[in-house]
């Protein structure tokens, strides 16, 4: 039985290609029929133009084929190896995709994230926020971006920002993850020097407020040094200037009871002395007049006789002058005039003039003199004060008019009286005040 039926299955298939074989001469005999042998040509010519169109196609095709596929590749590489991590979410926030850095930066396995909410690697401060943007680029279909923290497999926590724009189809959504965690510390550690800064600006201006009212003081005290050892030559030279007409009026009251004993004292001779006696006095009045007016600050801006102010200068010092043996030479060309504060401007006279006369005792300089020349230039008045005394070393030269720079003992200067005379003359009176070494000593210039 097994026989016949294998005898039935061949002879069905038997059939079935003669069927197949009659069809196919059939159908060869109508399209033979049909066409000339011209035709017969023309056809196998076009089937052959259609089958190399075909091969270059497929060639085409092949070659497409290989691009696509470098394409992707260099996509795939510039997807998964980006700096920033890629993230593929649903509607739901469900991870579709992530690419090679966006694993790493939640420390899993790319496999084991596929699947997963994104949310739950958000700590709870700041997933709340992360809800609200994801609602957000579903409904503007934009680019949105927020900042969240994120929490990792191993319990480390990154800062990250998240830039985030929905697919047209709306299904998802593509998020890049910038993690800026070192900018955040160094945001916050720029904070804390700021802090430290603002700290050390506040605890900075009250030590220099404090240095300042002490720095105040100290110049204040010095100042009032100046002040003092000024008044202290004032004195000395009111005590030169008073001692001959104090011993003169001695004599002349001495002698009123000597003629009285020898019987001559006369009337004449009463009005006589007494008249000796008032001008004596008259002239100790004047100088304390003068002495007085020196140290009396100048209110208003006056135009004066530079000539003036000199002799009234001199006048104060010239007998203590003659004591330490030193000439004044005083040369005024025409009558010079200068617009400012002249008690001020005598007081720069006399500070140049005491240093003057300090350099020379200092060194013993046999034939000491000072020379004073007034005169107009460029329209301006000068006034030299020129000594012998050997001038002023190189070295000190620059520094000669700073504050509190001396060359005297703690107990003999203070070292302002020059630094003074150099601001009264060019701040307060606009003029210039200059040290210069020629032969055989140093002079001062005076220009105003």
């Amino acid at each position: 039985m097994g026989i016949d039926k294998d005898r039935s299955t061949a002879t069905d298939a038997d059939e079935l290609r003669r069927q197949a074989e009659e069809r196919l001469r059939e159908k060869t005999a109508e399209l033979h029929l049909a066409r000339t042998e011209e035709e017969t040509q023309r056809l196998v010519h076009e089937l052959e133009v259609h089958q190399i169109e075909l091969e270059m196609q497929n060639a085409e095709l092949s070659r497409a084929r290989d691009d696509l596929e470098r394409a992707m590749g260099k996509y795939s590489d510039l997807y998964d190896f980006a700096p920033v991590g890629y993230v593929t979410l649903d509607r739901a926030g469900t991870i579709r995709a992530v690419n090679l850095t966006g694993a790493s930066l939640l420390g899993i396995e790319r496999a084991r994230l596929l699947g997963r909410r994104f949310v739950l690697f958000i700590t709870d401060d700041t997933r709340p926020l992360f809800s609200e943007f994801l609602v957000k680029v579903f409904a503007s279909q934009g680019k949105e971006s927020c900042d969240v923290t994120l929490t990792t497999e191993g319990g480390g926590k990154l800062f990250v920002q998240i830039e985030a724009v929905a697919a047209v189809s709306g299904s998802e959504c593509r998020i890049a993850l910038i993690d800026t965690t070192e900018r955040r510390r160094a945001e916050n550690a720029l904070a804390e020097k700021r802090a430290e800064l603002e700290d050390l600006n506040k605890s900075l201006e009250v030590r220099i407020v404090k240095a300042v009212d002490e720095l105040r003081q100290k110049d204040q005290i010095l100042v009032l040094q100046d002040r003092l050892a000024v008044m202290g030559e004032m004195i000395n030279n009111i005590a030169h200037q008073w001692r001959q007409p104090l011993n003169t009026l001695g004599l002349v009251i001495q002698q009123v009871p000597g003629y009285y004993d020898a019987g001559e004292l006369s009337g004449e001779f009463l009005k006589e002395n007494t008249a000796k006696a008032m001008e004596l006095i008259l002239h100790m009045s004047r100088t304390i007049d003068d002495f007085r007016n020196f140290f009396r600050s100048d209110k208003e801006v006056v135009t004066f006789a530079v000539g003036q102010v000199i002799a009234r200068t001199l006048s104060l010092i010239e007998k203590s002058f003659k004591d330490e043996q030193i000439a004044i030479d005083l040369r005024i060309e025409g009558e010079p005039m200068v617009k400012g504060y002249p008690n001020e401007y005598s007081q720069v006279l006399l500070n140049i003039l005491m240093n003057a006369r300090d350099a020379l005792a200092g060194h013993s300089v046999d034939d000491a003199v000072i020379t004073i020349h007034a005169f107009a230039e460029g329209g301006k008045t000068v006034v030299t004060i020129t000594d012998n005394g050997g001038g002023v070393a190189d070295e000190i030269m620059g520094k000669l008019f700073d504050p509190y720079f001396t060359t005297k003992g703690p107990d003999k200067g203070t070292g302002i009286g020059l630094f003074m005379s150099k601001t009264i003359i060019e701040k307060n009176m606009g003029g210039r005040l200059t040290v210069r070494n020629i032969a055989g000593g140093a002079e001062f210039r005076v220009e105003v």
